[in-house]
């Protein structure tokens, strides 16, 4: 089978042999097999983001691609959604990974997106994608989109050096374990061509007076911002870009995302619950957020009107305010 990057051993890095079953590697003897039509180097304790709310992680995201979906069969959703990237508040981590695969100097790039989920169609417009991911239901979703998926983890990934010329990923820095993203940035870097670019968007551990008020409350903290999304590793952004630079990155772009202005719909999204008790304030806020982000014209209307704002925001606050990342480097 004709492969768009030569396959290696996650464990000892030798060129894998297709066989009947899957892949095998002749220097260990290791074998990789298909999981219901996808090649899969995943062991039982390879599963990712094992927590008590894997389950509902997983509908959210599969509910999450199935709005993607809609929207790629319709054109006037489609239209709607260029334009909301091009303007809209929600649309800014969208348009940092256009701006940036529109730059490539390779035709027809290969990009290897990380966490890949469902999969994201305007990366096909760019070049020939390879999607990774543990999920198996999101790849099969991404499949239809993608030129190739593999069920495997970002920590030893099976591609041979220098592979890719694009590596991107969206909200997935955040759910891997500190302990783990130096094996992850060490990968990106090898399989990573010279001059290629690495483009994540991610969450971060902020330092805003909302995630002032949020760690108030540190049983709270951990149930709403950490387990239920499971967010296991939220840095600071300055603890990350210090980690980029550590596996020898060049800084392109380094940015925060949501420091004091949010979205419309996301602070009821994390503080209706038991937060919203804790101060009258917060309750008043919540209310008036749940009932803009009913309406989906007045919500985006307001993500526009917001935007501008939100850029003179992050101009002005202090680099640990972000709740959110987006980055850009270059190997």
């Amino acid at each position: 089978m004709k492969r768009l990057v030569g396959l290696i051993c996650p464990r000892c890095k030798k060129d894998l042999v297709e066989n009947e079953e899957g892949v095998e590697c002749p220097a260990c003897g290791t074998g990789y097999t298909f999981n219901e039509g996808i090649l899969s180097f995943l062991t039982p304790e390879d599963r990712f983001n094992e927590t008590l709310y894997e389950e509902h992680q997983i509908a959210n995201w599969l509910q999450t691609s199935d709005l993607r979906r809609r929207i790629r069969s319709s054109p006037f959703l489609s239209l709607l959604n260029a334009i909301r990237i091009r303007f809209s508040l929600s649309g800014r981590r969208d348009r940092v990974f256009l701006k940036e695969l529109k730059r490539s100097r390779t035709p027809n790039p290969l990009i290897l997106d990380l966490g890949c989920g469902g999969g994201r169609h305007y990366f096909c417009r760019f070049g020939r994608v390879v999607g990774i991911d543990p999920v198996l239901p999101l790849l099969q979703r991404a499949r239809e989109l993608y030129d190739e998926v593999y069920q495997c983890n970002g920590f030893h990934l099976p591609f041979a050096d220098e592979s890719f010329d694009f590596v991107v990923s969206t909200d997935v820095l955040g759910h891997l374990e500190n302990r783990d993203k130096d094996l992850l940035f060490s990968e990106i870097h090898r399989v990573l061509k010279k001059g290629g670019r690495t483009i994540h968007c991610s969450e971060a551990l902020g330092d805003s007076p909302w995630w002032r008020f949020a760690r108030s409350y540190p049983d709270l903290f951990q149930k709403y911002f950490i387990d239920l999304p499971g967010h296991v590793g939220m840095e600071l952004p300055s603890e990350m870009r210090a980690r980029f630079l550590k596996h020898h990155f060049r800084e392109v772009r380094f940015s925060k995302l949501y420091s004091l202005i949010q979205e419309p719909g996301a602070l009821s999204s994390v503080f209706d619950n038991e937060y919203r008790e804790k101060c009258r304030c917060m309750r008043a806020l919540v209310a008036m957020d749940k009932l803009v982000a009913r309406s989906l014209i007045l919500r985006e209307l307001l993500n526009v009107i917001l935007e501008p704002l939100a850029q003179l925001d992050d101009a002005l606050t202090p680099l640990n305010y972000g709740g959110g990342l987006l980055t850009v480097h270059e190997k």
